[in-house]
This record gives C-alpha cells, structure tokens and sequence, in this order.
C-alpha cells in the first residue's frame, strides 16, 4: 500500500477562509443611458420596471430592444435599468459571433476599443460606436461578507464550482456593495460549460490552506460545497434520502412520502400543474429536502416542505435552497408571480424559526380566515405566507382562489 508523509516544511500556514456562494447566470442584456432611452422609446420616457434584482437598485425592465449586427440580430434583448451614463451591451461569445460582433472580454464600465452594433426601439434605431462586451466573472459581494472574510473591494479570488463537473476561476474582481446581495455572475457559455443554471453554488477560495506532498504535488484537503439535485424518479438515491429525511428527521407521515412518490411516478395526474422535489447534499450526505409546486391556474409556486438537517443549520444553506427553488420556478415558468409557502402549524417550536426564516427571505403572512373556509381546505392546520417575485405581482381575492383551486386539484 503506497503512502506518504507530508514535509511540515512544505506546509503554507495562511488563514483559511471559505464561503459559498450562489450562482446567477447573466443572459445578454442591455444597460442604456437617458438620451439612448429617449432616442429608442421617445422624449421624456422612463424604463418600467418589471422584477427588482439581487443587486439592489437595479431592476429587468418591462421594455426590450433588438440588437443587430453585421451578420444577423437578438430580438428582444431586455433593458436592465436604471439609466447609466453610458450605454453598455453584455453579451456571452455566442452571442457576439452570432451577430457578427467581435467579442472582447472586460469588466463592466470598461468599454474603450469595444465594437458597436445597432439597437431598435419603438421610435427607431440607435447606432453606438462601442459598448459590446463579453462580461469577465465577478463577484458582486454584500459587505457584510467581505468584512467576514476579509476582503476589500476590487480584490481578486478564486472560486471553484463543483459539480457535475469541476470548475475553478481564477482572478475573479469583487465588488463590494452596502446593500446588494452575495452573488457570482457568470454568463450563460460559461454556465453551460459548467453545467450549472442560477441558484447553484460555488465556492470562494481566499488565503486557503496550501499542503503539498514530498513530490511537490498539492494535497487535496476536502472541499465543503453544497450541491442541489433535483428528483426525477423515486429510487434516485437523492430523492429516497430526501424521503427519508421528512420522515424521520422532520417527522411528516408516511402517507407524505407515499403521496410524492406517486407525483414522481405520474406527474399527468395533477397536470397542467408541476411538481417538485430538490435535495442539498454536502459531500454526497443530503442535508435538506425541498417539494414544491407550479400552480397553473393562479401562475403561482407552493413551497409545501423545505428543511435542513439541525447539524447543517445556520450556515445559510436553507436560504441557498431556497433560492434555488424559486430560480428553477422562474427559469421554467417565467410569468410566474410569486410563491406561496407553508408553515404547518403542528411544527411545534419551529413554526416560529420558520416563520422568522420566510420573513426573513421577504415573505409576508397570509390571513386566509378572511376566505370562506369551504372554498379551500389543509389536511392539517397552516400558516400561509406569500413572496412576490414580479414588481407587479398582487395576492388579491381572485388570485388566491384560483391558488386554493390549483391547491385542492395538487394535493387533494
């Protein structure tokens, strides 16, 4: 049996720090200043804003353009806003060769020597000189977390995405922001090399421990991430830990467990309605179970169930899983409104950590004594609460009865 000893002297004993960090994946899109807006939209005119983004203040808008290049065109490519001073147009490799533009990799802001292209509007075309990107990896990062790990705006990390298949970046720019969220953009050619869609998690690698071996090689000392797997079929052995989790660590009834089971096997019978279930695993152990729904009728997500394991808590994971469900319910319905989760009132103690937890994640309660109660009715008692993910979206009298519809048709 070959093994080795490690030279104490080949031992680099710098600070560790780690932190994960979700993924948002950046889909070309379009930043304009105030003249460019008004020469695409008309005088005077003002970007509607559509969804609120992680980094705070800024906002997908309702309006898109067209971009045209010399060899062919983007139609509809949304308008993040507000307005900045220059106008800026990010787009991945694919894109750019697409449309016959050249593409030039930089950081945001950074636009001398980039190519132009044509954008059209409502009130006609736009001919910038520059401005086309292809966006460079980067961290936007809350301050908090930056304090916590020590590290200043603009520096350069490493992160390290590991899953399906590992991949590791390296010089990525921070941002530090005072009231954004933590969030590593990449674009959608690097997503798909990555194999890894929004809400996924990567880790960031500053001042680690480096051990090598006495041929010089590094030593592998374990990497904590947390992958996200969703169930397709009721054997997958994710989706049976995640069973067994419900059953045994938060105590549901085996009936729960039979009723899933028969939503992975025959998914026609609550359609035009989805059905869901996702597992955080940490080192191949599930950690976390999340089931969850698409309701059709009233375009709203139900978060029936979603847990961390009581070793695994308060490390962030259940926000991560979290936001997970809701990237997968935007990604594959995207006029969903909002999301309706569940806190069952028979949780004893945690009902009020779970409570905290949504309101946390910006949820608001849902009085539905206010409905007649034979409109809808819990197999058992429940507290709903409700988390709008379009600016616009309204849980009025009509939108809640076509959810308690939807509810009665899912669950049965």
């Amino acid at each position: 049996m070959l093994s080795f000893q490690v030279d104490p002297r080949k031992v680099d004993f710098k600070k560790e720090n780690k932190w994960l960090v979700p993924i948002g994946v950046s889909n070309h899109h379009v930043h304009l200043s105030k003249q460019d807006i008004e020469k695409l939209f008309g005088p005077g005119y003002e970007l509607t804003v559509a969804k609120d983004l992680a980094q705070r203040g800024n906002f997908a808008a309702k309006e898109t353009v067209n971009v045209i290049g010399s060899k062919g065109v983007l139609e509809r490519v949304r308008i993040v806003g507000p307005a900045r001073e220059e106008t800026q147009v990010e787009l991945s490799r694919t894109d750019a060769v697409r449309i016959g533009v050249e593409p030039v990799i930089r950081d945001s802001g950074d636009l001398e020597g980039t190519p132009g292209v044509v954008l059209m509007g409502p009130r006609g075309p736009v001919i910038i000189e520059k401005g086309v990107i292809v966006p460079r990896a980067h961290i936007h990062m809350a301050k908090s977390k930056a304090d916590l790990l020590e590290i200043s705006d603009r520096e350069k990390v490493s992160v390290l995405i590991k899953g399906t298949k590992v991949v590791c970046y390296h010089d990525v720019l921070v941002r530090i922001t005072e009231t954004g969220e933590t969030e590593f953009h990449i674009d959608t050619d690097e997503a798909n090399a990555a194999f890894v869609d929004t809400g996924d998690l990567a880790m960031i690698k500053h001042k680690e421990i480096v051990i090598k071996d006495n041929f010089g090689n590094i030593v592998e000392l374990g990497v904590d991430n947390i992958k996200f797997i969703r169930g397709k079929k009721p054997h997958d052995y994710a989706t049976q830990e995640g069973l067994r989790l419900l059953r045994n660590v938060f105590e549901y009834p085996y009936a729960m467990q039979r009723l899933i089971v028969e939503k992975l096997l025959n998914p026609n019978k609550i359609a035009p309605h989805k059905f869901y279930l996702l597992t955080a695993l940490a080192e191949d152990k599930v950690v976390g179970i999340a089931t969850f729904y698409y309701l059709a009728e009233a375009n709203l997500g139900y978060v029936e169930n979603i847990g961390i394991t009581p070793e695994f808590r308060n490390r962030g994971i259940g926000s991560f899983l979290y936001h997970k469900v809701t990237s997968i319910l935007e990604k594959e319905h995207p006029d969903i409104e909002g999301v309706l989760l569940e806190v069952r009132k028979t949780c004893g103690k945690d009902m009020d950590n779970r409570k905290s937890f949504f309101l946390n994640l910006g949820a608001i309660p849902v009085d539905t004594k206010f409905y007649p109660e034979e409109k809808f009715k819990f197999a058992e008692e429940v507290l709903l609460m409700f988390k709008p993910l379009m600016v616009d979206a309204s849980l009025n009298t009509k939108t809640l009865e076509k959810a308690f519809h939807d509810l009665a048709e899912v669950l049965g």
